[in-house]
């Protein structure tokens, strides 16, 4: 009877481990119908997932498959990071590279006007550094299910920079990016697609053509959360970005440049240099600096220092914001902001191997350059100013 009784504690304490998701997965194997079954309930219920019944069916053999993808994630890394169930866990890789994503394609090489002139002003960059510990970084934010990120990139860099020349640190408007943005480049197939993906340094030059954006308050997000269905901007070209959205409503959900408060602006961008060393002192010197980088492996990236085995250092599909880089047990590391919510990752971050180009982090660095003049209030008019949705 005892022998019994200590055989159903220790299934008991399997059953939470797995449960609570900090299961280590050796392979689905381990784990029978119904265990995979108690993950994909407390999946459903901590990311409010809900299907019909031919859809579930479909999204709990996604998600059983998907396991044994974390398994094999865990079993490759080559660094300290744990692969385990995220908000993307019911979607395959295919469906997460066309709806998180951007297309994957190759970093854009410029002429030596446009990189930075940058020369050391101050002490050696210290071992370690943070932005976030100096007022330059906004919350986590969240693109929801389209691919925007670059749009969160590149406000994420401007917030920085106008904050660094002196100004009041404030969220600004991805929406007006992804409403009114339309920029392209042909002669190197980018362009500025919406949802369907872009290039935070064609974004600066909208921005400074648009002469500035609006904060989140008065110009929110809503694309990526079902909250409004805007027509692509002006200029989409569809040989660049493919087929604009099947649905969308001009009229409800126009583009608003001209029409809410300028919040913050820049007069230039530049490139920064591929070297990690450079970046490094560029970024303690600089500010947050906008980044890409092949983020396929990120879909169930947990906690660590990320070193995946598999993942391109030429091309790229993802925009980030690298905030700051650090030191752990002799591993040297950036630390990277997301843009898939304070619940991913660690609370929104990731930590990227530093100092081998992994997965092309160096190879796409570029800044907003905001003047230090004094702080106008002009930029900041109508406090009173209300929404239109």
């Amino acid at each position: 009877m005892r022998i019994t009784f200590v055989f159903l504690l220790a299934m008991l304490g399997v059953s939470m481990a797995i449960i609570n998701q900090n299961f280590h997965y050796n392979s689905t194997k381990q784990l029978n119908l119904t265990q995979v079954k108690q993950l994909f309930s407390k999946f459903k219920a901590e990311h409010k997932k809900f299907y019909n019944f031919l859809e579930e069916q479909r999204r709990f053999e996604i998600f059983r498959q998907n396991l044994d993808i974390i398994s094999e994630l865990n079993q490759v890394e080559e660094g300290t990071a744990e692969y385990g169930i995220t908000q993307f866990s019911d979607m395959t890789t295919e469906e997460f590279k066309s709806q998180i994503l951007i297309p994957s394609t190759y970093a854009r090489n410029f002429t030596g006007s446009r990189y930075h002139g940058f020369q050391k002003i101050s002490q050696d960059a210290p071992t370690s550094y943070d932005w976030r510990d100096h007022g330059a970084v906004t919350p986590v934010k969240n693109q929801g299910t389209v691919g925007t990120c670059w749009t969160f990139s590149t406000t994420g860099n401007i917030e920085g920079q106008w904050f660094l020349a002196g100004n009041p640190l404030v969220s600004l408007s991805e929406e007006q990016i992804v409403d009114c943005d339309g920029s392209q480049e042909p002669s190197t197939g980018h362009a500025d697609c919406g949802v369907f993906g872009g290039w935070p340094y064609l974004a600066f030059d909208y921005v400074i053509n648009a002469g500035g954006l609006p904060s989140e308050e008065t110009y929110p997000y809503c694309v990526g959360n079902g909250g409004c269905y805007p027509c692509p901007a002006p200029g989409y070209n569809e040989t660049l970005c493919g087929p604009a959205v099947p649905y969308c409503n001009a009229t409800a959900y126009p583009c608003r440049q001209g029409q809410v408060p300028i919040a913050a602006k820049i007069e230039d961008w530049k490139a920064l240099s591929k070297d990690e060393d450079s970046i490094k002192q560029q970024l303690f010197e600089i500010g947050p600096l906008s980044v890409a980088l092949d983020a396929s492996y990120l879909q169930f990236y947990k906690k660590g220092i990320s070193a995946p085995k598999f993942c391109s250092k030429t091309t790229l599909n993802h925009a980030v914001l690298l905030t700051g880089y650090g030191i752990d047990n002799g591993v040297e590391f950036w630390n990277v902001k997301n843009s898939w919510g304070a619940k991913w990752g660690e609370q929104g971050y990731f930590r990227l191997k530093r100092g081998v180009g992994m997965c092309g982090i160096n190879t796409q660095v570029a800044t907003a350059i905001v003047s230090k003049q004094a702080y106008s209030e002009k930029f900041m008019e109508y406090e009173d100013y209300e929404q239109p949705y």
